[in-house]
């Protein structure tokens, strides 16, 4: 027939490149399609062929007897222990001597006491009161006079009298610049023992307390000095005596006396 084209084959698809033919290689090791970037970030070469380069015929492994997944003669205690074990036994564990009380001692036989601490524990120091602060009289911004920490009241005679006992103190005593009122040791002694018994009520404990707290240390100036009757005084020290005597005293008396 004319004008017919009779097909046996499948026509065969043309070439479609774009320059060249030639058989490009995705990832080229050598050649010309390597350029100097990928030379610097090719991998080096594997001297040793890999596991997958190898064509086996049949499985590779070791095929355990048991279907557990181990031999017969594995051991089958656990890797790690279910319990840590400690070095220090639990309590329970202990087995301590029993305790028995002696009747007594024989005739020619003493006694040792254990040796005691001679440094106090945490708990005797008084370490949440507080000091007191030092009188101090400045002039223009520095120091001036460092005032003693007991009062000293000079005059011809010792007119101080205990509100209480009302006898002449002896020594040192307390006073109260508030009131003008005087109390020896002895009676503030006793009354600061009868405001810590419990027999007290809370708002009268309060009362005696804040009483008490008015009276400061103080004393006459027969210690240093005699007026013998008179407002004129014979020095029976030193200066410089009394001074290092009252800076001592000042010292100690922040340790003595601490105020909550």
């Amino acid at each position: 027939m004319e004008g017919f084209d009779y097909v046996v084959n499948p026509p065969v698809l043309p070439k479609v490149a774009f320059g060249t033919t030639m058989h490009r290689e995705v990832m080229p090791t050598s050649g010309p399609c390597l350029d100097s970037f990928m030379r610097s970030r090719m991998p080096e070469g594997r001297p040793h062929p890999s596991p997958l380069d190898y064509d086996c015929a049949k499985p590779i492994g070791f095929k355990y007897p048991s279907n557990a997944g181990f031999s017969a003669l594995a051991n089958k205690m656990p890797r790690l222990p279910a319990t840590r074990e400690q070095m220090i036994p639990p309590m329970g564990t202990y087995e301590p001597t029993p305790w028995i009380l002696r009747a007594g001692y024989t005739f020619d036989r003493q006694v040792k006491s254990e040796p005691k601490w001679v440094t106090p524990g945490p708990s005797t120091y008084s370490i949440h009161n507080k000091y007191p602060n030092w009188n101090v009289e400045t002039a223009f911004g520095s120091c001036r006079v460092i005032w003693p920490a007991v009062a000293i009241f000079c005059g011809p005679k010792n007119v101080a009298q205990c509100i209480i006992c009302h006898q002449r103190p002896v020594g040192d005593y307390f006073h109260s610049f508030s009131g003008d009122k005087d109390m020896c040791r002895k009676c503030m002694r006793v009354e600061i023992s009868a405001i810590k018994h419990c027999s007290l009520s809370v708002t009268e404990r309060y009362r005696k307390n804040r009483e008490i707290k008015q009276f400061v240390p103080a004393r006459y100036c027969g210690f240093f000095h005699d007026h013998n009757g008179t407002n004129a005084a014979v020095e029976l020290t030193a200066r410089k005596e009394l001074r290092d005597k009252i800076r001592v005293e000042n010292y100690l008396y922040r340790f003595a006396s601490k105020v909550d």
